[in-house]
C-alpha cells in the first residue's frame, strides 16, 4: 500500500516533466524495467493510443487555444485515465512531459506554461477521488532554453534563430517562480521539485521522482539501467537547416519527412561535431 501523505490512501503522482529534463531518458527506463516495476507501481506513460498519451496531447492543444470544444476533449481523457487507474492499491505513476501545457517556442508562448494553473484545476477536478501529487523537473535555466530552442526547430516548426528565441523568452520567468504557482493553486504539500543535476546517473534517470512516487531505494538500485542516451538535440548545422526549412512553411507531414531524415544523417551537416548533451 503506498503511503498516505495526508493527501489520500493511494498515492498518485503526476509528474509534469517539465520538456527537456530527462523525460524520454526516464520513460526509456521504465519500459525497460516495466515487468519489475508491475508488483510495485502503476506506471502510466505517453505510449500511442492510451488515455495518458491523449491526455498529454490534449492539455497542448488546450494551452494553446482554450475553447471549450478542447477542454472539453481534455477532461474526456483526464477522466478516461481516472477510470483506467482506478482499480488496485499500488502507488500510481502518471508521466508525460506535456502535461503542464505548451513550451516555450510554441505559437504566442513567450513564459513558462501560462495556462498551467486552469490545466492543475482541471487535473484536480476529473481525477477526483484522486487527490494528485504534482512533481517536476528543472534544468539550469540556460542550458535548458538552449534545449528547448534546438527542440522548437526540431519539433514544432520554430523558425527564430537563437538570438530570436532569447529575445522572445527574455521575460519568460524562472522555476521558484512556477513552483510557487503551483503551490499557491493546490497547496505546497502536493508540490515536489527535482534538479536534474541532483540525479545520480543518467543511465538510471528520474531517481528522484521514483522515490516520491512510492519506489524504494533497493527497488531503484535494482533497476536495469539505460544502454542507450536518447532524444539528443540536433547538431548545429542540421538546427540551422531545420530553421530555415521551418521558415519555407512547409506542411506538417513533409516537414516531419524532412525532419526524420535530418535526424538520421545528422554526420551531413557537422561531420566532426562534438557529442550532444544526452540530457538535451
Amino acid at each position: 500500500m503506498a503511503e498516505d501523505r495526508g493527501i489520500s490512501a493511494r498515492a498518485v503522482t503526476l509528474h509534469i516533466g517539465v520538456q527537456k529534463t530527462a523525460s524520454t531518458a526516464l520513460h526509456h527506463l521504465l519500459r525497460r524495467n516495466a515487468d519489475a516495476l508491475a508488483a510495485q507501481l502503476v506506471v502510466r506513460m505517453p505510449v500511442q493510443g492510451t488515455p495518458a498519451q491523449r491526455m498529454g496531447r490534449a492539455a497542448v492543444d488546450f494551452s494553446l487555444d482554450p475553447t471549450p470544444e478542447r477542454e472539453a476533449h481534455l477532461v474526456a481523457q483526464i477522466e478516461a485515465l481516472r477510470d483506467e487507474i482506478a482499480p488496485g492499491d499500488l502507488p500510481v505513476l502518471v508521466s508525460h512531459e506535456n502535461l503542464p501545457g505548451a513550451m516555450l517556442g510554441n505559437p504566442g508562448v513567450t513564459t513558462l506554461y501560462p495556462m498551467l494553473e486552469r490545466l492543475l484545476e482541471l487535473y484536480d477536478r476529473h481525477l477526483a477521488p484522486f487527490a494528485p501529487r504534482y512533481a517536476f523537473y528543472t534544468r539550469e535555466i540556460g542550458a535548458w532554453k538552449r534545449s528547448v530552442h534546438n527542440q522548437a526547430v526540431k519539433t514544432d516548426g520554430y523558425a527564430g534563430t537563437w538570438d530570436d528565441f532569447t529575445d522572445e523568452t527574455a521575460d519568460c520567468g524562472t522555476w521558484d517562480g512556477l513552483a510557487d504557482r503551483m503551490r499557491a493553486a493546490v497547496g505546497a504539500d502536493r508540490i515536489a521539485v527535482f534538479a536534474l543535476e541532483d540525479e545520480p546517473d543518467q543511465m538510471r534517470p528520474g531517481q528522484q521522482l521514483l522515490r516520491f512516487a512510492g519506489l524504494t531505494e533497493a527497488q531503484i538500485a535494482a533497476l536495469s539501467p539505460l544502454g542507450w542516451r536518447s532524444n539528443q538535440s540536433l547538431n548545429p548545422g542540421a538546427l540551422e537547416f531545420m530553421r530555415r526549412v521551418n521558415g519555407a512553411g512547409l506542411e506538417a507531414q513533409p516537414r516531419q519527412k524532412v525532419m526524420q531524415i535530418v535526424m538520421e544523417n545528422q554526420a551531413l551537416f557537422a561531420p566532426d561535431a562534438p557529442g550532444q548533451d544526452p540530457r538535451a
